[in-house]
């Protein structure tokens, strides 16, 4: 049902009704660490920590891509990537792909190729990683790639990498900054796998779980 709830919104927003405008909310607390729970008026507020992370994240790295060339930094020790001889035969001729979300590859004979710079504000630790991943991402794409799906593949890969995960704490402000920063989103209601990040109770329902009202 919420996913159901969560495709509606959406479909609303491409029908020209326009996103809905996120509630206000006041949070209460963490369930297992994974949920964040808030309430305004109009009832209760669950809310996926990792989902909404990365909504947020997508929408900043999206952002980011858009100009990633302007962002990109030389390394002064290159990273190292191996691949399958297939693989490194097909990466030679879509080299301009990475180049296109600032990541500047080089063959280095036989099955290796060096990374000479990368965006600055690829997550931190994690460069190899979405580099490896973006470049399995271009092999698998059969015909020729679609820069605006790259652009959104590769923003996803960052997003997830840089995204807090389930079963982490979070205090009250960290809370509070969370639903702030998700209520600036352009679609604060789904993560970037479409997957919904609110369910929420209405009031009444609350009360005719519990029998107040029939």
């Amino acid at each position: 049902a919420a996913a159901e709830a969560a495709a509606g919104v959406l479909a609303q927003a491409e029908a020209g009704g326009g996103m809905p405008a996120f509630p206000r909310l006041e949070p209460i607390g963490q369930l297992h660490g994974t949920y964040i729970l808030a309430q305004n008026e109009d009832g209760l507020y669950m809310i996926d920590q990792h989902a909404a992370h990365e909504r947020i994240n997508y929408e900043y790295y999206y952002d980011k891509f858009g100009q990633p060339q302007e962002a990109s930094q030389e390394l002064l020790v290159p990273l190292t990537l191996e691949f399958t001889s297939a693989e490194a035969e097909r990466l030679k001729e879509r080299l301009d792909y990475f180049e296109q979300v600032g990541v500047y590859l080089e063959s280095f004979g036989g099955n290796s190729f060096i990374v000479r710079a990368y965006p600055h504000w690829f997550p931190e630790g994690e460069e190899k990683d979405i580099i490896e991943e973006m470049a399995e991402w271009i092999l698998a794409e059969k015909k020729q790639i679609d820069v605006a799906k790259l652009r959104e593949a590769s923003s996803t890969l960052c997003s997830c990498k840089a995204s807090i995960k389930a079963n982490q704490r979070l205090s009250l402000a960290e809370i509070e900054a969370l639903l702030e920063r998700l209520a600036s989103c352009r679609i604060p209601y789904t993560c970037p796998h479409g997957r919904p990040i609110v369910v929420s109770f209405s009031t009444y329902e609350l009360e005719k779980m519990f029998k107040r009202v029939m």
